[in-house]
């Protein structure tokens, strides 16, 4: 059972279309891992045994009698919570919506579905994805598998633990301000936040629309690619998705040259607020793939403070033009932080979101004339700390005492705003066993060069995501 659990994805595809291994005995071997694991994590929201073992028998069937089940045959794989799936309860983390049944299947579970993947259920999250920490006090806080005292992040907690205690190959989260990359990084796996608009978010709940995105969780560079491949494509049901040829990711990820590749590293977006520890880390890495070849450029990214205000206003407005209905009828089953996090929204001008929005395009416009002409990647750390435990709202940071919540997405929600793709992966361990990670920043639809840049350093050992076998 361990053998099948601890095998990536690609791999499990290969042993089932090759018949070394039935899709059912992959569903039952994690299976075993989810309901042990995951009762102790909180890492689902709603597991569903039944029809978990209904389609591995069905993708069994599909090949015993010689038919293609797709790209992710018979592949455990989990959603985060706001994402529909025809006859499950979309929860978004919350009790307002327990009961909020889904009609039909989001565009991304049914290219999916298509692909032959298993999808197990519902991964835990904060509730309706506001929130960095993991903590959620209707269906319990994601704890971090490596010292549940401690937090996942967020809001993708359950994405985040279930798959580096190897629930599942795959995870589905989704990222606003740093959610796909801040539990990649604290519970230690790959963490990918795609280029806007290249996954569609057709029939999932929205934080924030011009801002969310959705992407995988693994542990390799080559699942996060295989994911990729499966559900990149143009959406006409999404306003947000866009058209692009990066449809084989596959292939492409392994076609980069680290000879001829140019990372930028900007000191001064991350020195004042990180962890000395992990900057002395970063410093080795930048040593490493400097020996390896990679040319690292210094480079300053223009207006910072700004870019952080007019993403502050963009986000805080359109969660709270999602949420107007159901604060009105329903704010006493609101997590009461959740509520202070949408409520400066409501009180930002229509004038000064418009000009946030504008200043967004000038901006991103300048990042890529000035920045990604001259590189193929930013480098920075993922998030200025490890794991903090989940009953610290502030920790001591370099002699200074700072808000947990603000420093978990102080080095992530930038590359929202800017719209590019981003990875996190990990680099290092606490003296306490805590990981930490590092992202790379890619420039718009720059996805394929930076999935590439990833795997070259996942080859070298340069990041390596480590399991946890026993909780």
């Amino acid at each position: 059972m361990q053998k099948i659990t601890n095998s990536y994805a690609f791999e499990i595809v290969s042993s089932i279309k090759n018949r070394e291994i039935s899709a059912l005995e992959v569903a039952n071997a994690y299976l075993l891992r989810c309901k042990s694991i995951g009762e102790k994590l909180n890492t689902w929201i709603t597991l569903n045994e039944e029809a978990v073992i209904s389609r591995a028998n069905e993708i069994d069937d599909l090949i015993e009698t010689g038919k293609n089940p797709g790209d992710l045959c018979g592949v455990p794989i989990g959603i985060k919570d706001l994402i529909d799936m025809e006859s499950y309860p979309t929860t978004s983390g919350s009790l307002i919506e327990k009961n909020n049944i889904a009609k039909f299947d989001s565009t991304i579970v049914s290219k999916l579905k298509d692909a032959g993947a298993n999808i197990f259920g519902k991964l835990n999250l904060h509730e309706f994805a506001f929130g960095p920490t993991g903590l959620n006090p209707h269906y319990g806080d994601q704890k971090n598998p490596w010292n549940p005292e401690h937090m996942t992040g967020g809001s993708s907690g359950g994405s985040g633990n279930s798959v580096v205690t190897s629930q599942v190959p795959i995870s589905i989260g989704s990222d606003t301000g740093g959610s796909i990359r801040i539990p990649s990084s604290l519970c230690g796996s790959y963490g990918f936040k795609p280029t806007l608009g290249l996954v569609s978010k057709f029939r999932c709940m929205p934080l924030s629309w011009s801002l969310d995105t959705f992407g995988p969780l693994t542990m390799s560079i080559q699942d996060c690619a295989l994911f990729m491949s499966v559900t990149a494509g143009f959406d006409p049901n999404d306003s947000y998705s866009i058209h692009s040829d990066q449809l084989n990711f596959i292939d492409e990820v392994k076609k980069n040259d680290l000879h001829k590749t140019k990372i930028g590293h900007a000191r001064s977006f991350y020195e004042k607020n990180t962890d000395k520890k992990i900057i002395s880390r970063l410093d080795e890495i930048l040593q490493q793939i400097s020996k390896l070849g990679i040319e690292i450029i210094e480079i300053d990214i223009p207006d910072l403070d700004l870019a952080y205000d007019a993403c502050t206003s963009i986000m805080v407005s359109e969660a709270a033009a999602v949420h107007e209905k159901r604060m009105r009828h329903f704010s006493n089953n609101y997590d009461p932080q959740v509520i202070e996090r949408i409520k400066p929204g409501f009180f930002v001008p229509a004038t000064t979101y418009i000009q946030s929005q504008r200043f967004r395009r000038e901006w991103s416009q300048k990042v890529t004339d000035k920045i990604f002409t001259k590189v193929d990647a930013i480098l920075a750390p993922t998030t200025p700390i490890a794991a903090p435990l989940r009953s610290e709202h502030s920790v001591l940071l370099n002699g200074k005492r700072k808000q947990t919540r603000g420093l978990l997405i102080s080095l992530t929600r930038l590359w929202n705003f800017y719209g590019g793709p981003s990875i996190s992966f990990p680099i290092g361990n606490t003296e306490h066993g805590l990981p930490f990670g590092a992202q790379l920043m890619g420039r718009i639809l720059g996805d394929d060069k930076l999935l590439g840049i990833a795997y070259s350093l996942q080859q070298e050992k340069i990041c390596n995501a480590q399991r946890i076998s026993e909780i």
